[in-house]
């Protein structure tokens, strides 16, 4: 007869969660096998568990029981965008789309988790020097490639790389533009040199770009990773679909296949989501939530996050650097009718910058812009704009992108501002407009894991995805030396600093934050949450897995 106790070994009141792991399995393998409520109350009951804990116990296990994960099924997810740009290349994805992908088919040295901490995962240890300038990284020596290939050191080198240089391609060379040198130690362990400390290293091998590639692969009409799933498909502009990769370090993903495209039209994704067509859709309306909350199977999948919305004011052209244009427009617009009716209140009002309460470094101390027609006609007419038109390009990027641009050219209707606002496709947006020379556009941006990272990316002199083309000697200094900073009240001041910098000079009309607000159809499971990118921070496909298999 078997008895259970709960974690501190004592008999009594206590749940399937207090047991002891080798208890859990021992009394999921009885269910399995077939034994029922009755029997297994019985057991605990005469080894001296309560009523209520032996039925506790029970509903615990089973439910525990339907939660394992099974193999076999497809889903197939809708994404909002894609096209000729799709890229299986790291150093190059951009997009939601190109994300999730990299996540099916590759892995990074470190994996962030849902807190926004991290751990390990190519790499087995992760040891900085007391200053944070010298980083070692061990790598695991159980690491297979999709093509056979035993991953080692070379392999990581050859990845980090490609990240470093002024002819590098990558879009997130900014974040380790500070290594200086990389020594192999032996055959599966390298140290990082860096010209300045920087704490937040493993953060930034963590995000999107620096998935490890195998030595010497230069080409990505198919990926070469070492990732749960490995490459059936990849047409871009069109679907990519995966299928289990067996020898995975980390276990085989749990579908027979993933399949992954994109659905420009908001309404058209919907309707595919609800009608079936599609498991998982990336940004629900939020105006259609209550209709997908009250459809049967069908389910919001909802993560809360510094993610944002923005006009962009591109400070090499004329009239976008006109500063007084840019305060006309930051004062024109409503932020507290795009977040409450235009977001149906997922999101938070934003400040035009960057970092919203969702970051450890947030500024509380910075005012909040207002809304203030009198000060924008102020400076409206100190511009000399007139009635000069002033156009807006806007795609549907992300959920209530077009609608902040409607809401400015109502409101500065108001002061004589003559706005127009050109709404284009999304596919291929991030290609042919975003960054193409256009005084005004909309943008949308994935929160990173620190606020550091966040503003290298967008705002750093030297950043590839610099949108604005604001560069100010002063703000990189102290964004370059506020990351080696250990005192509190000093980091502290020189984040609000740089959130001000940007507030104040910066070329950003940022009216919102808002949560990542996905479907997901009833039987998927294996959601993660990270709030990082759509699908739970794109940490999702590794996990998913469908309950009808």
């Amino acid at each position: 007869m078997k008895t259970f106790r709960n974690t501190k070994g004592v008999i009594g009141n206590f749940s399937y969660d207090d047991l002891r792991p080798h208890e859990k399995e021992g009394l999921i393998t009885a269910i399995k096998r077939g034994a029922n409520r009755r029997e297994v109350m019985g057991w605990m009951m005469a080894a001296g568990a309560t009523v209520a804990t032996a039925g506790s116990v029970f509903t615990g296990a089973s439910a525990a029981l339907a939660a394992t994960p099974k193999r076999g099924g497809k889903l197939i997810a809708a994404g909002d965008q894609h096209g000729p740009k799709d890229t299986l290349d790291p150093i190059l994805v951009t997009a939601a789309i190109d994300y999730f992908r990299q996540r099916m088919f590759y892995n990074k040295l470190v994996r962030l988790k849902d807190d926004l901490s991290w751990e390990p995962d190519v790499a087995s240890e992760v040891i900085p020097n007391a200053d944070a300038t010298t980083w070692t990284f061990k790598i695991r020596k159980d690491i297979e490639f999709h093509n056979g290939k035993t991953l080692d050191a070379d392999d990581v080198i050859y990845t980090l790389e490609r990240h470093l240089g002024k002819d590098s391609k990558s879009n997130g060379r900014a974040l380790v533009a500070m290594i200086n040198k990389i020594h192999k130690v032996n055959s599966h362990e390298i140290m990082l040199h860096l010209d300045s400390p920087n704490a937040d290293l493993p953060m930034a091998l963590g995000t999107f770009h620096f998935s490890v590639l195998q030595n010497g692969v230069d080409k990505f009409d198919t990926a070469i990773g070492t990732g749960p799933y490995k490459v059936k498909e990849f047409k871009p502009g069109v679907r990519t679909i995966g299928v289990p990769f067996a020898n995975c370090f980390s276990g085989a993903g749990y579908l027979d296949e993933i399949e992954h495209y994109g659905i420009g039209d908001s309404n058209s994704r919907l309707s595919a989501f609800l009608n079936g067509d599609v498991d998982m859709m990336v940004n629900v309306p939020p105006k259609a939530i209550p209709k997908v909350e009250s459809t049967p199977g069908r389910d919001i999948w909802t993560v809360e996050s510094g993610r944002y919305l923005s006009i962009v004011c591109h400070q090499g052209v004329a009239p976008s650097n006109n500063r007084d244009l840019i305060r006309a427009m930051q004062l024109c617009i409503n932020r507290k009718r795009i977040v409450k009716g235009d977001l149906k209140g997922m999101g938070s009002l934003g400040n035009d910058q960057p970092i919203g309460a969702a970051y450890f470094d947030h500024s509380k101390d910075l005012e909040q812009r207002p809304q203030d027609l009198e000060k924008a006609k102020y400076h409206f007419n100190k511009s000399g704009i007139g009635n000069t038109e002033v156009e807006i390009i806007a795609a549907e990027v992300a959920p209530g992108a077009v609608e902040q641009c409607e809401n400015l050219q109502r409101e500065a209707k108001k002061i004589g501002m003559n706005l127009r606002v050109k709404k284009v496709t999304t596919d291929g947006y991030w290609g042919a407009v975003w960054m193409q020379g256009s005084p005004f556009n909309v943008t949308t941006w994935n929160m990173r894991p620190t606020a550091n990272i966040m503003m290298t990316l967008a705002y750093a002199s030297s950043s590839k995805w610099n949108e604005t083309f604001w560069k100010s000697e002063k703000f990189d200094k102290t964004l370059k030396d506020v990351r080696g900073v250990t005192d509190a009240a000093k980091r502290k001041q020189m984040y609000h600093d740089l959130q001000e910098d940007i507030n104040m000079n910066g070329g950003s009309i940022t009216p919102a934050h808002l949560n990542y607000t996905d479907g997901a159809a009833s039987h998927v499971k294996g959601l993660t949450y990270c709030p990082l990118n759509n699908f739970g921070g794109s940490e999702s496909p590794p996990y998913l897995w469908r309950s009808d298999a």
